[in-house]
């Protein structure tokens, strides 16, 4: 990104060349598996030597939504003989049942500066109703990760993670106590979207700049604005409204940009999972392609994973084609025809025009109950989010195996409990630090907020107790290098260095 004068652009340089000194690895390589959801992460075709000390993955990846999923797990490589940036095919080994995976290498980008970078994280309103999106509401919606993304791009600002649908924000009432053990519960998902990118702590006036054409968009369209609370005494999980969602601009906008896209929910969607070294404006070049083309996006999951940038979008599937695709993987400029029927020419100038794209066959969608104010339903089957926070030494417990743990202690209390999204990182101490958010559906119906709030607090407490107990056992590590919370409240994962 752009530095002042005064930068660190000299001591990042100098701690890129510090790692390519000190490491033989010239590559990151990884699995990648497409599939239906059916509550937990998909289990990679490929897994990699664990019995080697560097086999075991460093970073991972995991969403779910509209009945299908996606789960990535990478690890540094020594391999540097193949072509191009990355290498990707099929897996050799047949997986499940409609489970579709791959395996490839990647060179990752030494220059992509975002270590030192200061956070702004954003959650943007695309409705007030529950998530059941539209092909119109895709095109919307894929505009607008276009024009956020580019926001960044012309800053030249790296995205660190996007994702949607996300948990919407509750709004505040004055007679809420301050930790928020009082407010609304939360819906498990809406139509939301959440981003965040790095900028330089020193240029507080391309920060500044950057939030402005934020609000002017927001104003140009209608969607809601929120940015992370940096006030004193904030965490993670506190917002400061700058606009609220306004339903008639949104709409006008939308038919006034799409007035001819179907307003059906869509049926069945791909998955495309489009990988390449880490650039800034690589997902505003991805976004804006298939949208000129007619594609919107129905769910989106992107970020980077040592220097290598994975952006999963979920794409509708026009209901007028009838067949179906075997899984496929190739460059990005093969991948567009097949993507869009066809239509438009590649861009061979293209920031990705390097990329590799894998793209799954066309799959069924679900999509889950909710309510358009949590708790509100007349049975109280309703789904909640549960948020994770976890740090472990590496090379002890991964974190799928975590996973299905934290989903095992959760089910004497929950009929239904998915991981909606997980990601983990190898950290500096030889730490992998994670954070996920579950969805789940009590076995106890109740529609009173006090008794529901009551019940998540006392099924994550006792889900935190068994999962602290099961894990120096599992991967032979020392209960006190365990650090874990899970939680209904996103905010108190802060206090996950002192839970017990």
């Amino acid at each position: 990104m752009t530095q002042p004068t005064n930068s660190t652009k000299s001591s990042e340089l100098a701690r890129i060349a510090a790692e390519a000194a000190g490491t033989h690895f010239s590559s990151v390589q990884f699995t990648l598996t497409h599939g239906p959801a059916n509550g937990a992460p998909p289990t990679p075709i490929i897994d990699p030597d664990k019995e080697d000390p560097n086999g075991w993955p460093t970073d991972f990846c995991h969403f779910s939504v509209a009945g299908l999923s996606m789960s990535i797990s990478t690890w540094p490589s020594a391999m540097s003989a193949f072509s191009g940036r990355v290498q990707l095919g099929p897996a050799d080994e047949p997986g499940p049942r409609d489970t579709y995976s791959y395996y490839g290498h990647a060179v990752p980008n030494p220059g992509f500066l975002n270590q030192s970078s200061r956070k702004v994280e954003v959650l943007i309103t695309l409705g007030t109703a529950h998530w059941s999106p539209t092909y119109r509401e895709a095109l919307m919606q894929a505009l607008i990760i276009e024009k956020l993304t580019g926001l960044a791009a012309e800053r030249d600002a790296p995205v660190l993670h996007l994702h949607t649908p996300v948990a919407p924000v509750p709004l505040s009432i004055r007679a809420e106590r301050g930790d928020g053990s009082n407010e609304r519960l939360r819906d498990a998902i809406a139509p939301c979207l959440r981003f965040s990118i790095g900028v330089d702590p020193q240029m507080s006036e391309a920060r500044l700049d950057f939030e402005t054409e934020l609000a002017a968009l927001a104003e140009e369209y209608g969607f809601g604005l929120k940015l992370n609370d940096q006030r004193f005494n904030r965490v993670r999980g506190e917002w400061f409204t700058i606009r609220g969602f306004d339903r008639e601009r949104y709409r006008q906008a939308r038919s006034r940009l799409f007035p001819d896209a179907p307003v059906l929910t869509p049926k069945r969607a791909v998955i495309a999972s489009i990988i390449g070294p880490s650039r800034t404006g690589t997902t505003a070049a991805a976004v804006a392609a298939l949208r000129e083309r007619g594609i919107g996006v129905l769910a989106a999951s992107i970020s980077s994973m040592r220097k290598t940038t994975f952006i999963n979008l979920v794409l509708p599937v026009d209901a007028a084609v009838q067949e179906t695709r075997s899984q496929w993987s190739g460059g990005w400029l093969d991948a567009l025809p097949i993507l869009s029927g066809g239509a438009g020419e590649p861009d061979d100038d293209s920031l990705i025009a390097d990329w590799k794209v894998a793209i799954s066959p066309a799959m069924r969608c679900t999509y889950p109950p909710s309510s358009r104010q949590t708790g509100a339903t007349f049975t109280g089957r309703v789904p909640y989010p549960i948020w994770l926070w976890w740090q472990l030494p590496h090379r002890t417990v991964d974190t799928p195996t975590l996973l299905a743990e934290v989903q095992a202690a959760l089910q004497p209390h929950a009929r239904r409990c998915e991981i909606a999204y997980a990601q983990s990182r190898l950290c500096r101490g030889d730490l992998i630090r994670g954070r996920a958010k579950l969805i789940v559906m009590l076995s106890q119906e109740h529609r009173d907020h006090a008794a529901v709030q009551r019940l998540l607090t006392d099924a994550t407490e006792a889900a935190q107790h068994r999962i602290r107990e099961r894990l120096p056992a599992l991967g032979q590590v020392d209960p006190s290098k365990i650090r874990l919370r899970l939680s209904p409240r996103e905010r108190w994962l802060t206090y996950a260095d002192i839970s017990a």
